[in-house]
């Protein structure tokens, strides 16, 4: 399966489990912790027990530490980032992430739409961690239970329930109203770049299509995501090459022009900094880890 890289990001579930779950750590959460901004439809939360990480949310900034439960609301953009001192063991870092689709929050809480959950608590209260636990057992399992898919929704449910005592606003707020219309423009920007990742982009002209000036552009996309807009141009190209790799058997050449850099000097160097190997290296593994 070719995996869902930015943006509108498409989950899988399992057939009967209104519910995505998955352990992971800094290593092993590539797949999971997209490192450009991206949203999904769905509810994401994400638990550590071990290691830390930068979240990047809909423009504000949270601290991801042992013990805290963090929130992304349906549609939210959002970014992580795991921090170097994570990085330095990064086998050593746990944590758990579970998606939940729309359609089980709309039939069991129809009023969900109309509330916006925040995340002002930095500890989340023993009942959620229990919780979280629970699908971290669920998801480290190769086989389940028949009708096992009948507890974990009843799990959602309470899950449910203490995310909305310990922090749910009315989405109608005048401030959750300013950052949902600030991130709507987000969205096209970063669209903007899925539809012509190929082709030269040049920033200061992708400010004037979205009718802001060069600084101002600028300060607002690195505010809102953590990057600079260079850094997630060439991050998307370089994830889209990732696959590219894998799934054909182009020449690295090609596959460099295919996604939008002008040279394969500068294509080498961009994927050896956020894989840590070259194309080819990283072509060969890949090859070698299927046979």
């Amino acid at each position: 399966m070719r995996e869902p890289l930015i943006k509108h990001q498409i989950i899988e579930y399992r057939r009967n489990e209104p519910f995505y779950a998955a352990n992971t750590n800094a290593r092993s959460g590539e797949n999971l912790y997209v490192r450009n901004s991206h949203w999904h439809e769905e509810l994401e939360l994400v638990y550590s027990l071990h290691g830390r990480s930068r979240h990047f949310i809909d423009g504000e900034v949270f601290l991801l530490e042992p013990g805290r439960l963090l929130v992304t609301n349906c549609e939210s953009v959002h970014r992580i980032e795991v921090l170097e001192d994570t990085l330095a063991d990064p086998d050593v870092s746990r944590t758990i992430v579970l998606i939940v689709h729309n359609r089980f929050l709309e039939e069991n809480f129809p009023e969900y739409q109309d509330f916006w959950f925040t995340n002002d608590k930095p500890q989340a209260r023993p009942e959620v961690r229990d919780i979280m636990l629970q699908f971290s057992a669920y998801a480290a399992q190769k086989e389940h239970q028949e009708h096992e898919h009948l507890y974990m929704r009843g799990l959602l449910l309470q899950l449910l329930y203490y995310l909305y005592q310990e922090g749910a606003v009315r989405r109608s707020d005048a401030g959750i109203a300013r950052r949902r219309e600030q991130v709507q423009t987000l969205k096209e920007i970063l669209q903007y770049v899925e539809e012509h990742y190929r082709e030269p982009i040049v920033q200061s002209e992708v400010a004037k299509e979205f009718y802001f000036t060069p600084q101002y552009f600028a300060r607002y996309f690195k505010q809102c995501t953590g990057n600079t807009f260079t850094e997630h141009l060439t991050a998307y190209r370089t994830a889209q090459a990732s696959q590219e790799l894998l799934h054909t058997d182009h020449r690295i050449s090609d596959v460099a022009r295919d996604n939008g850099f002008h040279d394969d000097r500068g294509f080498i160097n961009a994927f050896k900094r956020t894989y840590g190997v070259t194309p080819l290296q990283y072509r060969k593994t890949a090859a070698a880890s299927h046979r």
